[in-house]
């Protein structure tokens, strides 16, 4: 053979060669989800976020996993699908916006992480990983395969959330100290409910001694005949009625207990007019809290009540109350026993959905429904989103999204993720 012919073969088996080489390489990489030019996440990466967001959901919720596996209404719908529409797209999905755009924003703002923040990341998730894997990366593995990621996903996610919160930290400073008063008052007027509760409780009565007892007969009588009245006239067709301006039977004496005394000769009317409207009487303005999720207005509680009523308008609702002592108490099927924790309808909750006021947020009177560690970083992601959002439109790069990858994921079917979640948030799940 030629030395020419051998040269051209050569050339042809290296080329050859190199081609397979690229070929195995990028067939060995994982997909990436979502990419923004030079900027990715992959399949695995988005398992991991997805299964650590249900496992935060879950416990936001207060509910079990294997709850989820129950239907949720009439269409034979699992409480796990209606979760997946819920949350998908509106939360989960934009928390991973906020991520692959927070990478994008790390360099646009010319970030850098410090040798002691690399550090920081590399040790935690050796720590993950030691602790589950007895220092084994492919026994750790083993027990990650399951929620779709490995030990090399926990570095790379790791290290993708410390830029995160470094692009957070550049904008709204350590401990949101940057975030204005105005970008405050904006997120409580957009997300918050204003409304009192006044409670009518026609079960029982807190003894000096903690424990609880029945009502008097006669008392039982006066405050279920009250009852009965006040319910039938809020839930008749005349629902849009002005408190100030209240029928002949709101005017009627309430027998009410404020701070285990008994508050004598008052009446509805005056009881909304002097505020002294709480079930609990530590908040004399009333409660200020979140708009119910989706989730939370699949059930009956105060706070959805409270959002399905107009404002200055009244809504009734079952009143109901975990106990902190012992007792028994007589209910239309006679008496029982009660003890601490128990779960129990002791009367009628009823509900006015009052204006959103400036500024509340900033009241020392309120402050226990503003508390600095979950609503200074909410405010943070709603601002974060918009910046976000901003920048999306000067951005030289367009983010796109393998909804073929994304379709194999749900909140329904992945699993909650209880390996680093649980060693994060300070309740190690045994091996």
């Amino acid at each position: 053979m030629s030395k020419p012919v051998k040269r051209t073969l050569c050339v042809i088996l290296c080329a050859l060669l190199i081609l397979t080489v690229v070929i195995l390489i990028f067939a060995c990489s994982p997909s990436s989800v979502y990419e923004l030019g030079p900027y990715s996440l992959s399949e695995d990466e988005y398992a991991y976020l997805m299964c650590t967001y249900k496992r935060s959901l879950i416990d936001d919720l207060g509910i079990d996993e294997s709850y989820l596996l129950y239907p949720a209404d009439q269409s034979g719908k699992t409480y796990g699908q209606a979760l997946e529409e819920m949350y998908r797209e509106s939360y989960f999905e934009q928390s991973v916006y906020n991520l692959i755009y927070s990478l994008a924003l790390f360099d646009e703002y010319g970030l850098s992480l410090t040798d002691e923040e690399q550090k920081s990341v590399e040790s935690a998730a050796n720590s993950v990983i030691y602790y589950y894997g007895n220092g084994s990366a492919a026994q750790f593995d083993s027990l990650a395969e399951p929620y779709g990621f490995s030990h090399k996903t926990i570095k790379s996610i790791y290290e993708k959330q410390a830029k995160e919160t470094a692009v957070v930290n550049h904008i709204f400073g350590k401990e949101f100290s940057k975030i204005t008063a105005e970008q405050k008052n904006n997120f409580y007027k957009d997300n918050y409910l204003h409304f009192q509760v006044i409670v009518l409780n026609t079960v029982y009565q807190k003894n000096a001694d903690g424990t609880y007892s029945n009502l008097s007969e006669s008392e039982r009588k006066t405050r279920l005949e009250l009852e009965k009245e006040l319910t039938a006239f809020l839930c008749s067709e005349d629902m849009n009625f002005n408190y100030k301006i209240l029928p002949s039977i709101l005017k009627k004496p309430v027998v009410m207990e404020k701070d285990g005394k008994k508050v004598p000769n008052v009446t509805y009317e005056e009881l909304w007019e002097n505020k002294i409207i709480n079930d609990d009487s530590l908040y004399p303005n009333g409660y200020y809290m979140v708009n119910p999720t989706p989730y939370q207005l699949m059930s009956i509680t105060t706070l959805t009540t409270a959002f399905n009523t107009k404002i200055g308008d009244v809504s009734v609702s079952a009143a109901k109350r975990y106990f902190d002592g012992n007792g028994s108490i007589t209910t239309e099927n006679g008496e029982e026993e009660i003890k601490e924790g128990d779960y129990f309808q002791y009367g009628s909750a009823y509900i006015k959905r009052l204006p959103i006021q400036e500024n509340a947020w900033s009241d020392e009177a309120n402050k226990d429904f503003f508390p600095s560690d979950t609503f200074l970083p909410a405010v943070a992601s709603d601002v974060l989103f918009h910046t976000m959002q901003e920048f999306e439109k000067t951005s030289p790069y367009t983010l796109t999204r393998d909804t073929g990858i994304m379709e194999r994921y749900s909140l329904e079917t992945i699993p909650a993720n209880n390996l680093d979640y649980e060693y994060l948030h300070g309740t190690k799940e045994e091996k």
